[in-house]
């Protein structure tokens, strides 16, 4: 891991069983809906992504851009962006720390009518072979990880040379800042701001664990680095960085979501957004 980074060892020691335990238990929107894996489940998944969490991110995902190439999607959870490069033509193979995550990506393909593979694996041991994927993409999952370094060299040893990484990581904005972390916490309280993982964020003493626990309070693994620090990551794995956005605000926890106009979701989206979305190449 990056010594220069003090964020990069906060986890350097955590069993990644129990990453795996956790989420098998608590699989993405598992906080906010109850019937995990119905058709309904599937529905409002692709409408939070289509609406809310990833609306100004699709010229950032391409999904019809690759057309009868290989993309592994690392991290797939429900299976939202396996599909959507498998709708687009994409020959998909979608991975999971979980089984729960593998069973649902293979349900959403099949309610879909599409194909692709779904596997349970670990994103530090890719079982794959070198220079296999045209394209290696991993949406808000590899901060989970214990060894991130790990897992961005072994993205890039699966990716073929001249292939792309999207990836994107949590980020420590400006929000975040010792400064204004105080009162971004005295906000969301008298605001009843939430988060993905309910409210226990706002009860976090420091930014660490107040991201830790964005996906629930007994998260075991949630790292979050400023873009810059990431990039760094990134490129002594190997990468290339190229472009990075900024997004991922998701306008339903505010308790005032229905005054929050399209124009003011994506300025909030654009400067406060909690991840960075990298793009990034294998040169050789």
């Amino acid at each position: 891991m990056n010594s220069a980074n003090p964020h990069s060892a906060t986890f350097a020691n955590q069993d990644i069983e129990a990453v795996r335990d956790y989420w098998n238990a608590n699989p993405l929107l598992g906080f906010e809906f109850d019937d995990i894996g119905s058709n309904r489940f599937f529905e409002y998944l692709d409408y939070v992504k289509r609406s809310d969490s990833d609306k100004f991110a699709f010229s950032y995902w391409q999904f019809d851009q690759f057309k009868g190439r290989r993309i592994l999607d690392i991290g797939c959870g429900p299976g939202w962006l396996a599909v959507q490069y498998a709708l687009g033509g994409a020959e998909v193979t979608a991975v999971d720390l979980t089984a729960a995550a593998v069973d649902l990506t293979r349900r959403h393909a099949a309610l879909r009518s599409i194909e692709l593979e779904a596997r349970v694996a670990n994103a530090e041991e890719l079982p794959f072979p070198d220079d296999y994927f045209d394209v290696v993409v991993s949406s808000g999952v590899l901060h989970h990880t214990p060894d991130t370094q790990t897992a961005f060299r072994e993205a890039l040893r699966v990716t073929k040379p001249g292939g792309n990484g999207k990836i994107t990581l949590y980020r420590r904005g400006m929000l975040h800042s010792s400064a204004i972390f105080p009162m971004t916490k005295m906000v969301m309280r008298l605001a009843g701001v939430r988060h993905p993982g309910g409210a226990s964020p706002r009860q976090a003493d420091t930014v660490d664990e107040f991201i830790r626990r964005y996906d629930g309070q007994d998260n075991p693994v949630g790292i979050a680095k400023t873009d810059r620090d990431w990039a760094a990551d990134l490129s002594a794995a190997g990468w290339q960085v190229g472009g990075r956005e900024i997004h991922f605000f998701p306008r339903r926890f505010l308790p005032f979501q229905a005054w929050v106009p399209e124009i003011l979701h994506a300025l909030l989206d654009r400067m406060f957004g909690t991840m960075a979305y990298f793009d990034a190449r294998k040169l050789s």
